[in-house]
């Protein structure tokens, strides 16, 4: 109904107020609103967005004539204010003089004397001598004061821009006279909701409907969409690298059976009441962990399955859960860790995240060590065998199957495509590049986190919320409810005024009741009971002499503001004793023979509580505006609490920096006043306005805290998973380094630390564990010794399955981008961010690390002394079981090399060498790290004039004189010609007895091959390597011998099928990892081979023939200078491997029979057909049971 007021305001509903629908308004030119043309298109856009839906007039309030009231608009109180019917009437002239009338009485309103009480009859502007001073058109009308106040910003016309000759009106806010309320989802759903509220002149860029609580509910269930599709991609990417719909299954069962347990624990175990919206991200994040271990864990799989195919499935399970058991013990106690870290924080969703997330990582090491070893068995076993071969006819019998064989085809090729990309992708460049700009990946890496700390801690830093819990950011930041809740309600004074923004701010000082929170600490909705001080007193005359000289210290300090309007309470014992003072004692009445000036200060007991409470009943009786004193009662009359208040200097801020001062003083000046307060005193405690201080303060401490103790504590979990300090101190400098930068990144996209922001950087190490964890856990089990090559191994085992973990991960935050809600698509952009900065830091800088400093053999491992098993790298351990770290195995080298009396040249050459041609394969490329030349390895000594055989072991020398006797004496003694002991094969002079040595060793080389010389029992297949070189050795010397042998081979194993043959065949030459994606342990550094057994020191030094690979067919022998020089590099190939049950026992008895031990020689052919290979030995540790 029209509420009937002074003047013309009765035209309007009464006057605006916060509970109706409000618009905010916006010029599109971003000129000012203060023109006819602006003010009629606010009056426009209402009538066709507002009053033309068929539900307004069921929600507008009416007046008496029953028709809707009219909006409280600038338009509509200009049109008021002249006598127009409607806003859209409304002249230049019109606005020119509400202009004037404004300009006239702002001064008066921002100074505060211009308040509703002046508005009115004369009469009433009486009764306040303040309103005497505005001018009597100010007060006539409501309209002055309401527009001030409501409708326009408080920029418009203010002390600073009063003298402007043409004020500019940014913002002008619109009442609908509607409720705030659910009332107006219909509304907004079919008019507002879309971007079209615009037109030439304005636009409506924010609003309050009181809708934005259910609105958030309403997009929660509509965006659901985004992380179902973003986890439904993780999925298909398991499927799409496995190739398997049943392993995917199986792992999404584990993803819901670890959350659906965890939620028993958390519910039933832990007795969590409250279960915050925020756990349910603990779907996307644990699939994404899930992932990345299902990734790994069939690459070793595969790789176990490849490299030992007549392997049963308990030996393939053995084999890969010996790394696998390890690495998820090692990565989900570190990333459970990280997440239970946050246990500490004060905000209650962030506890009850941790809780819930750390449980279910803890859950899921349970699912991942039984359940997915045994969905690969099933799968191997009943599954994978199921295939049903069809031949190529059935396929072309109708139209539809050569349609579906040409497609299997395509997919065929494109599976063969991605299958050597991802091979020359992730086995060759990516290696090659880590250990190659391994100095430009620290440096660049190094400057990522250095900058990404000084953005997060130091400048800019991120933003503090500027909101009260109330009013948090639910929507991204350009839509109209969040755009009016953090930037337009700072704009309109009664908005200002009545969040405290411009006020003192209070001190309410406090006895009787204890600072306790007595509720559930987890469950934001138990607010708990008042804990009353049992000690609390002021009855006392020490009390009272204390509370009365108390007001006069507060009066003294600096902080204290006296404000004439509203009168302090902290003075209330003045106030007591001036009212008994004035009292004068009457035995007539009874109220004045107790409560009189006859007593003096301090009074009794029993009269001060007598007569505090006469005071009180006598001012409500004689209807005086109500003071309060600040005294509590209970129900039964008993004094309970004592509420002192006063005003300070201080004015109510946002920015977290002026409140904390404002606290800090506060709070030291009340502690030390309590502790000179009496006994029933001293337990006092102060608040204020300090809930956005409090959420500011625990989000700007705890976040920091929070994830220092995260890295902290996952540093502790992976010393004790690998005991090994170096490789901990390095995985936690990467995710250091990767929480950091994604940090920083954060401040930069200009994101505000609420609660959300605060969860999803508690959780930034728990999700920056897996990869470094992969690589660590890799290099720690390699087994090679030295660095660089554990590095390059790490790399190829992991860095497939870490890439396509990041990238499943990457697109699941992509797919959640569009989402309206903010912690759906914060969730998106934080995970983006998260993964693939971990899987940088992780690859290049973790990696790098590792190739400086990386531990090499058992250096920086942490040894008990009751332990016996060390792992063993028998290449060059010393004799008392010790091991050399970093710069000590050098010197051990040195050592060994000057007691030999040869010199030493130690050469780091291209770590992973890979086929190039068929003349220069992986001998011997040239290091970019330095210019000396590559030199031979250590194994392999020679001197200018003989064979020497030093230290030839006894069992070796009578193998070799059986070799001699069956091979004749000629041949035994060509076969200790020095063909073997190569010199540099940059070396190109030689001299004729060298030439001539050459000769005969080549003779030997095709002699021996005689079948006499061997034994069916032992080799069954050698294939001889043709020597082709013009000028050296005729190909013909050796082709008789060649068939004679190939034709005894033949007749040997006539009786073998063709699929024995092959299985002998991959026996004598292993050419590495079949496996499609993964390719491992193919290469061997010369560093790693044990120096007991020497080719060149016994008849066995002549090579038997080995079969190599197509491009090796063109073997070449090298020449003797003289010089005893090392050669380090990485084999491509892997010969005479001895892992496979079946084959241990051929290559073994046949390595016996020749003195060769456990190892082999490799031909590394040269590039330049004049110049020689290089010979090498071959060692056969092996360790996690992988080849080497």
């Amino acid at each position: 109904m029209v509420e009937q007021i002074y003047g013309v305001d009765g035209f309007f509903c009464g006057p605006p107020e916060k509970g109706y629908s409000q618009l905010v308004f916006m010029s599109t030119t971003a000129g000012s609103l203060w023109n006819l043309q602006a003010i009629q298109s606010m009056c426009q856009i209402e009538q066709d967005k507002i009053r033309s839906h068929v539900h307004f007039r069921d929600l507008c309030q009416r007046t008496e004539a029953n028709e809707c009231c009219p909006s409280w608009s600038l338009g509509n109180y200009i049109a008021v204010l002249y006598n127009r019917s409607s806003c859209l009437e409304i002249t230049q002239g019109d606005i020119s003089h509400t202009l004037a009338l404004l300009r006239a009485c702002a001064p008066d309103y921002h100074k505060g004397i211009l308040t509703p009480s002046c508005i009115g009859p004369e009469t009433m502007r009486q009764k306040h001598s303040q309103c005497a001073k505005v001018p009597e058109k100010c007060t006539r009308f409501n309209a002055i004061y309401q527009l001030l106040h409501f409708l326009v910003d408080r920029d418009f016309l203010s002390p600073q821009t009063i003298e402007y000759q043409v004020p500019s009106l940014k913002y002008s806010l619109l009442f609908l006279p509607t409720r705030k309320g659910a009332s107006m989802m219909g509304i907004y759903l079919d008019n507002l909701e879309s971007w079209d509220l615009f037109d030439n002149y304005t636009s409506i860029t924010g609003m309050d409907l009181g809708l934005k609580q259910k609105l958030f509910q309403h997009y929660l269930l509509l965006d659901t969409k985004y992380p179902v599709l973003a986890i439904l991609a993780i999925f298909l990417s398991v499927s799409f690298y496995l190739r398997s719909v049943f392993i995917t299954l199986m792992v999404l069962l584990t993803v819901v059976s670890s959350l659906m347990i965890s939620y028993f624990l958390y519910k039933v175990a832990f007795r969590f009441t409250y279960f915050p919206f925020v756990n349910l991200t603990a779907v996307i994040i644990l699939s994404s962990i899930c992932a990345n271990h299902t990734f790994v864990f069939f690459d070793l799989w595969n790789l176990s399955k490849s490299q030992n195919p007549s392997a049963g499935l308990s030996q393939r399970v053995s084999q890969t859960m010996h790394h696998f058991a390890y690495l998820m013990l090692a990565s989900c106690f570190t990333t459970g860790a990280a997440f239970y870290a946050s246990y500490i924080s004060n905000i209650i969703a962030i506890r009850c995240f941790a809780v819930y997330m750390g449980t279910s990582v803890l859950v899921n090491l349970v699912f991942m060590m039984t359940w997915l070893p045994s969905s690969a068995v099933l799968y191997e076993r009943y599954i994978a065998t199921t295939c049903v071969y069809k031949p190529e006819d059935y396929w072309k019998n109708t139209g539809h199957k050569r349609v579906a064989l040409s497609l299997h085809y395509v997919l065929r090729g494109l599976q063969k495509t991605l299958c050597e990309t991802s091979k020359l992708l992730f086995e060759k460049l990516l290696p090659c590049g880590v250990i190659k700009f391994r100095y430009i990946w620290i440096c660049w890496f190094a400057a990522l986190a250095i900058g990404g700390a000084y953005i997060s801690c130091s400048n800019p830093k991120l933003k503090l919320p500027t909101l009260e819990s109330s009013s948090v950011q639910v929507f991204r930041l350009s839509h109209p409810f969040e755009r009016y809740d953090s930037e337009y309600c700072h704009q309109f004074m009664f908005e200002r005024l009545e969040r405290g923004e411009g006020q003192r701010m209070p001190v309410t000082i406090i006895w009787g009741i204890l600072p306790v929170d007595n509720g559930d600490h987890f469950n934001p909705k138990s607010n708990g009971t008042l804990v009353a001080d049992a000690t609390f007193t002021i009855q006392s005359p020490d009390a009272q002499k204390w509370l009365f000289e108390f007001c006069q210290k507060v009066k003294n300090q600096t902080f204290y503001y006296l404000d004439t309007e509203q009168k302090s309470t902290v003075c209330f014992m003045e106030e007591f004793v001036r009212w008994m003072d004035s009292r004068q004692c009457s035995q007539r009445d009874n109220s004045f023979s107790l409560c009189c000036n006859q007593f003096s200060f301090p009074y009794g007991s029993e009269v001060f509580l007598h007569c505090i409470k006469m005071m009180l009943l006598e001012q409500g009786r004689e209807g005086a505006e109500t003071y309060d004193l600040g005294l509590r009662f209970d129900g039964e009359g008993n004094l309970a609490a004592l509420v002192l208040q006063f005003q300070t200097v201080y004015h109510y801020s946002f920015n977290y920096s002026k409140a904390k001062h404002f606290y800090e003083e506060i709070n030291l000046w009340v502690t030390e006043e309590m502790k000179t307060a009496p006994v029933g005193l001293q337990n006092g405690w102060f608040t204020s306005k300090l809930e956005l201080y409090n959420l500011q303060h625990s989000l700007s401490t705890e976040t920091m805290v929070v994830m220092g103790l995260s890295i902290a504590i996952s540093f502790v979990v992976l010393l004790l998973t690998t005991w090994n300090v170096l490789l901990s101190v390095f995985s936690v400098t990467a995710i250091a380094g990767t929480v950091l930068v994604t940090v920083g990144l954060l401040v930069l996209l200009e994101w505000q630390l609420n609660a959300v922001e605060s969860l999803f950087i508690s959780a930034a190490v728990g999700l920056s564990v897996d990869f470094t964890v992969n690589y660590c856990i890799s290099y720690h089990l390699c087994p090679h010794s030295d660095r660089l090559s554990r590095v390059a191994f790490s790399l190829k085992q992991m860095s497939c399955a870490t890439a396509m973990a990041a990238s499943a991960l990457f697109s699941a935050g992509v797919i959640m981008l569009p989402a309206t809600v903010l912690a759906y698509r914060k969730l998106g952009i934080f995970i983006m961010m998260i993964k693939c900065i971990s899987c940088g830091f992780a690859s290049f800088f973790f990696q790098s690390l590792c190739c400086f400093f990386g531990p090499e053999k058992n250096c920086g491992q942490i040894l008990w002394p009751c332990a016996h098993t060390i792992k063993d790298y028998s290449d060059d351990s010393e004799p008392n079981g010790t091991y050399a770290c970093g710069g000590n195995e050098k010197q051990n080298r040195l050592r060994k090399v000057q007691e030999s009396n040869t010199a030493n040249e130690q050469y780091e050459l291209q770590p992973l060498s890979r086929k190039l041609s068929d003349s220069f394969d992986n001998s011997t490329s040239t290091s970019k790290l330095s210019n000396r030349p590559s030199v031979l390895s250590e194994d392999m000594q020679a001197e200018d004039n003989r064979c020497p055989r030093i230290g030839t072991h006894p069992p070796l020398e009578r193998e070799r004189q059986n070799l001699q006797e069956n091979l004749g004496d000629d041949q035994a003694v060509l076969c200790q010609c020095p063909a073997l002991q190569t010199s540099s094969p940059y070396k190109h002079s030689s001299s004729g007895a060298e030439i001539h040595r050459e000769r005969l060793c080549r003779d030997c080389q095709c002699r021996k091959y005689s079948p006499k010389a061997w034994d069916s029992s032992g080799l069954d297949y050698i294939q001889p390597a043709g020597v082709n070189e013009e000028g050296q050795l005729n190909k013909s010397q050796c082709s008789t011998d060649t068939a004679q042998q190939q034709s005894d081979y033949t007749s040997d194993n006539s009786h073998l099928p063709a699929a024995d043959i092959y299985k002998i065949h991959r026996c004598l030459c292993s050419l590495g990892s079949s496996f499609d994606m993964l390719n491992i342990s193919s290469e061997t550094s010369i560093s790693d081979f044990e120096q007991g057994l020497k080719l060149a020191e016994s008849a066995s030094s002549c090579p038997d023939v080995l079969e190599l690979s197509d491009s090796y067919s063109q073997t070449e022998r090298g020449y003797l200078n003289g010089k005893r020089d090392t050669l380090r590099l990485d084999l491509r190939e892997t010969v005479f491997d001895i892992s496979p049950a079946a084959s241990q026992q051929n290559s073994s008895s046949w390595k016996n029979r020749f003195g060769l031990g456990s190892e082999g020689p490799v031909v590394l052919p040269n590039s330049q057909p004049d110049m020689p290979d290089v010979w090498i030995k071959r060692s056969s540790a092996q360790s996690s049971g992988y080849n080497s």
